[in-house]
């Protein structure tokens, strides 16, 4: 309804405000301190639009299925062409993928500084 009728966030959940959903959580083992809300992904989806960060006619769905997979890194555009989020490089080839995988994909996508936010996997 946001992205083909131009509904508000608020207009799309109205039929849903009165059903109760569980909210994503991270899946890893650690306690999760963040949720994120089916309402809150409609507020992304409507930021993500007015930003022009999201177009249903250009989305190219086959990169995506081809870039979120593991093994191909789990990455995933946070603002197409700018910010990239994907799994951690590991040395252990069972939980990932090694550094040196990430380099020719960077190279392509134009990727010219990388800022890592989790604990070290690798030398």
């Amino acid at each position: 309804m946001i992205i083909c009728h131009f509904y508000s966030p608020e207009e799309a959940f109205e039929p849903f405000k009165q059903k109760s959903f569980v909210p994503f959580r991270d899946a890893g083992d650690e306690p999760s301190d963040f949720e994120c809300s089916l309402f809150d992904c409609l507020k992304g989806l409507d930021k993500a639009i007015s930003y022009n960060w999201y177009n249903y006619r250009t989305f190219d769905y086959k990169e995506y299925e081809n870039m979120h997979r593991l093994d191909n890194g789990d990455m995933n555009w946070i603002i197409p062409g700018k910010i990239l989020a994907l799994s951690s490089p590991t040395a252990a080839r069972k939980d990932g993928l090694p550094p040196d995988h990430f380099v020719e994909p960077f190279l392509d996508m134009g990727i010219k500084c990388i800022i890592k936010l989790n604990e070290s996997l690798y030398s």
